[in-house]
């Protein structure tokens, strides 16, 4: 399912936070969607905005919006502070995140687990997606914390090739011997024999 953070401050546009959140929403009811911010007012805001936006939705649109905002996928959360609000989408790891307000660069250094990072209040997530061109395949689930967009070396085999020369043996041998008798591993400190490294 198609999950998205909007991170917006004191400086957000309510309108548009609304208006970017219906865009994750109506992806789906299995979406999921929140509007992160440390700003009550700004929360209040969007909250009364999101019935008129949805009162001019096409039905099952409207219907699927008010299943993600209205279920356990999808709201509105205030943090104490931003550094709150980071840690939450840093937590989260969602596969959009579309950073709001007047310097969202203030915010995006502070964000370590997002697959796409969206910036500012021109941006919307459906101009991201249709013309500006980044890619669109992102991990889900929270699996940004480990993975980022699909690329060419997704498809790429990778091996390691390795070797040691006799001059540096010895040392090596020796603290691996060290290491295994340390974890219990008889053969392999035995396999690290000094008679091999000749």
């Amino acid at each position: 399912p198609s999950e998205a953070i909007i991170l917006a401050d004191s400086t957000s546009t309510p309108r548009l936070c609304a208006l970017d959140m219906l865009i994750e929403a109506e992806h789906g009811p299995d979406s999921s969607v929140y509007l992160v911010t440390d700003s009550a007012a700004l929360a209040d805001e969007v909250a009364k905005l999101l019935p008129e936006l949805l009162a001019k939705m096409d039905a099952g649109r409207r219907a699927w919006c008010e299943a993600v905002l209205g279920g356990e996928r999808g709201g509105i959360a205030v943090a104490p502070d931003m550094e709150a609000a980071c840690a939450f989408v840093n937590d989260y790891a969602p596969e959009h995140l579309q950073i709001m307000g007047t310097e969202p660069e203030r915010h995006a250094g502070k964000i370590t687990e997002a697959a796409e990072v969206l910036l500012g209040e021109n941006l919307p997530g459906s101009i991201a997606n249709y013309v500006l061109g980044p890619n669109c395949i992102l991990p889900t689930g929270g699996a940004a914390r480990a993975h980022g967009p699909l690329s060419p070396l997704d498809f790429l085999k990778a091996r390691t090739v390795a070797k040691v020369d006799a001059d540096a043996y010895p040392e090596l041998a020796e603290h691996t011997r060290r290491f295994a008798a340390y974890e219990g591993f008889d053969a392999h400190a035995r396999a690290a024999e000094e008679e091999r490294g000749g």
